[in-house]
């Protein structure tokens, strides 16, 4: 009886130990994304800064919310712009788009 209760004391704490080890992980892993994720949109612009969409590079115009390589591409074929809601016409950005980035841009 004595030695079945060791056991089970044993058997129980290495359960504990696997279950702290785990949360361990767990936090360690979400410490590091939480990190990461700052560093990914440090590229963006400044609430201030305005982008021209008829004169600026394609690296610029990147730093708009929710612009890449593409549509960045696309906004440089489609120039000129005669007013900001001009660039609705290039494929991807619309609505949603168009209402992030409307603040940011100007046409000059």
């Amino acid at each position: 009886m004595f030695r079945k209760k060791h056991f089970l004391f044993l058997r129980n704490c290495c359960l504990a130990f696997a279950a702290l080890i785990l949360c361990a992980v767990v936090i360690a892993t979400a410490a590091t994304s939480a990190q990461a994720a700052p560093k990914a949109s440090g590229k963006k612009l400044a609430p201030a800064v305005k982008v021209n969409i008829n004169k600026d590079d394609q690296a610029t115009l990147e730093k708009l919310l929710m612009i890449g390589p593409v549509k960045s591409k696309a906004i440089i074929d489609g120039r000129p712009y005669r007013n900001i809601e001009d660039v609705m016409n290039i494929k991807g950005i619309k609505g949603k788009t168009f209402e992030i980035i409307k603040d940011s841009i100007v046409v000059e």
